[in-house]
C-alpha cells in the first residue's frame, strides 16, 4: 500500500472546517511528566527513528509525545488525524500508560506497540495489540504499512501477533552491522520548548537524548537487550556531527549519550571526540562506559570535546559478586578508570548493585565500602532486580516461585536472599553518606563513620 498524499487538499471547504486530516501512522510515546519532583524526562529516540523512516519512505506520520499532555488532548488529536496505523512505545515504566491507550484507541486503527518491554516480552502484549514489533523497528514500521493492504504480516521480520486465538510469531529481524542507511531521527513533532523548560527549571542544563552506536557484546548476567541485542554497531561519525548541530539550533544545551556503551571501540571514540571538537558545538556530554578499554588520554580528548560526565556500571565491589554477574571486569580496573576520569577533568559516575547472587556480608560491606572511596560526583545504588529475560532472571526463578515475590516497586527485594530488604537499604544508606561526607571533603568523619557501622551492618539480618 503505498503512501498516501495528505487528505485535506482533497476535501474541499467540509475539511478546513473539523480540521480533520489523514495520515498513514500515528507515533505515541506514553510518557507523563510527573508533577512533583524533578525527573529525567526526555523524548523517545526510538519513534524519533521511526518518524524518520516513515517519512523516507513517502508515508505522513505524526509523533504525539504524550509527556506534556493531558489523555484527553492525546485522543482528539488521534480522531483528528485518522491514522491508518497507530504505533505505541513502550518500556518497563510505562506499562499501564501504554495499555490504557491501547484500550482506547483499539478499532481505530490498527495498533501496533513496540519498544523494550514488548520486545523482551512479546506475549504480555498480543491480547491488547494488532501487532507487537520485536527489535529494531524501522524497517519493521515501513514493512507492516506496505502490507496494509494485504495483510501478510507474517512476512514481516520481527512481529508477532495473534491469529486466530494462535500466537504467530514471524522469522526475527535480523540486525545489520552498518548504520549507514538510517536517517537521521525526525525532531520536529518534539516539543522541544516544554523539554528545554523543563530541563531549565529543573536541572540547569536543558538536555536531550543522542544514539551514536546500537548494542553490547558484552554479557552481564542482569542486563537486558531486548532491542539491539550483541551485536554492537557505529554510526559515521560525520552524522553524529551533524544531529549535534541540529540539535544546538533547535537550543539545547546538552546531550545524554544514550549508548549501551558509548566507549567500546577505543579508536572510534577518539576520533568521534576529535570530529565534535572540530566542529566547536555549544554543547556539553555525557555518556555511559565500561571501566576497560579507556585511558587517560582518551578521557582527555573527550574532555576537550565537551564531555562532562561519565556514567561507569562498576556494580560491585567485590571480585566474586562480579564474576557471578558475569561483568568480566575488576575492582582494580574500575578504580584505575574512575582516577583516570577524574584526573582528564570530567566527573565520574558509578552504578552500584547490592544484593545479586552470590552477595555475603562481606562482599556487601566491601562493595558499599569501595563504592564510596572512589572520587565519584555521583553514586547510584540499587538493590539487584530480575528483568525478566536476563540470565539473572532464570537463576532466581525458583526463588522467586517458592519466595514471598513481593508485588513490583521500585527497588524492592524481588527474591529470596540471604539478606532481609531491611538490611540492603541500610547498606544503601550507609554507602549514601560515606560518600556524601567524602565529597564534602570530610575524610576523617566518613572514616568514623564507616567504621562504627560495619559491625552495625554486619549484626543485621
Amino acid at each position: 500500500m503505498g503512501p498516501h498524499p495528505t487528505s485535506l487538499a482533497t476535501h474541499g471547504e467540509g475539511a478546513r472546517h473539523d480540521m480533520t486530516e489523514h495520515v498513514d501512522v500515528v507515533l505515541v510515546y506514553p510518557q507523563r511528566a510527573p508533577a512533583q519532583g524533578r525527573h529525567w524526562i526526555m523524548p523517545s529516540l526510538g519513534l524519533m527513528y521511526l518518524s524518520a523512516s516513515l517519512r523516507h519512505a513517502g508515508y505522513t506520520v505524526k509523533h504525539i509525545d504524550h509527556t506534556f499532555l493531558e489523555r484527553r488532548e492525546v485522543l482528539a488529536e488521534i480522531d483528528r488525524l485518522r491514522p491508518s496505523v497507530i504505533g505505541i512505545y513502550c518500556m518497563i515504566t510505562m506499562q499501564d500508560e501504554a495499555l490504557s491507550l491501547a484500550e482506547q484507541v483499539r478499532g481505530k486503527a490498527l495498533t501496533v506497540v513496540g519498544g523494550p518491554y514488548p520486545s523482551g516480552e512479546p506475549e504480555t502484549f498480543v491480547n491488547q495489540f494488532d501487532l507487537v514489533a520485536v527489535g529494531e523497528g524501522e524497517e519493521t514500521i515501513v514493512s507492516i504499512m506496505e502490507h496494509l493492504g494485504d495483510r501478510r504480516f507474517d512476512e514481516i521480520p520481527g512481529v508477532v501477533f495473534k491469529r486466530d486465538g494462535r500466537v504467530v510469531r514471524s522469522t526475527a529481524r535480523q540486525r545489520t552491522k552498518d548504520m549507514t542507511h538510517l536517517p537521521l531521527p525526525y525532531r520536529g513533532d518534539i516539543p522541544n520548548d516544554q523539554y528545554i523548560a523543563y530541563w531549565r527549571k529543573h536541572w540547569k542544563d536543558a538536555t536531550t537524548p543522542l544514539m551514536s552506536t546500537r548494542g553490547c557484546p558484552f554479557r552481564c548476567d542482569f542486563c537486558h537487550k531486548s532491542v539491539f541485542g550483541d551485536l554492537f554497531s557505529a554510526r559515521p561519525t560525520e552524522s553524529v556531527v551533524a544531529e549535534m548541530r541540529e540539535i544546538a539550533e533547535l537550543g539545547y544545551d546538552h546531550i545524554w549519550m544514550s549508548d549501551d556503551l558509548f566507549t567500546l571501540n577505543y579508536r572510534r571514540t577518539f576520533e568521534l571526540a576529535e570530529a565534535i571538537e572540530d566542529a566547536r558545538l555549544p554543547l556539553t556530554w555525557e555518556c555511559l562506559s565500561r571501566v576497560t578499554h579507556v585511558d587517560q588520554a582518551l578521557f582527555e580528548q573527550m574532555h576537550r570535546a565537551g564531555c562532562k560526565r561519565i556514567f561507569f556500571g562498576i556494580e560491585s565491589g567485590d571480585e566474586r559478586v562480579l564474576k557471578e554477574m558475569k561483568k568480566g571486569i575488576t575492582p582494580d580496573q574500575a578504580r584505575a578508570a574512575v582516577e583516570a576520569c577524574v584526573a582528564a577533568g570530567i566527573k565520574a559516575a558509578g552504578f552500584f548493585m547490592v544484593g545479586y547472587l552470590g552477595e555475603t556480608t562481606d562482599s556487601l560491606i566491601r562493595s558499599i565500602n569501595f563504592s564510596s572511596s572512589l572520587p565519584l560526583d555521583y553514586v547510584s545504588y540499587t538493590i539487584a532486580y530480575p528483568l525478566p529475560g536476563t540470565g539473572f532472571y532464570e537463576r532466581v526463578r525458583e526463588r522467586r516461585l517458592h519466595g514471598e515475590w513481593h508485588k513490583v516497586r521500585h527497588n524492592r527485594l524481588l527474591f529470596n536472599t540471604d539478606f532481609s530488604e531491611h538490611k540492603l537499604r541500610a547498606a544503601i544508606l550507609k554507602g549514601a553518606i560515606q560518600h556524601r561526607l567524602n565529597r564534602m571533603h570530610m575524610r576523617p568523619a566518613a572514616r568514623a563513620f564507616q567504621l562504627a557501622t560495619d559491625p552495625v551492618l554486619r549484626a543485621m539480618k
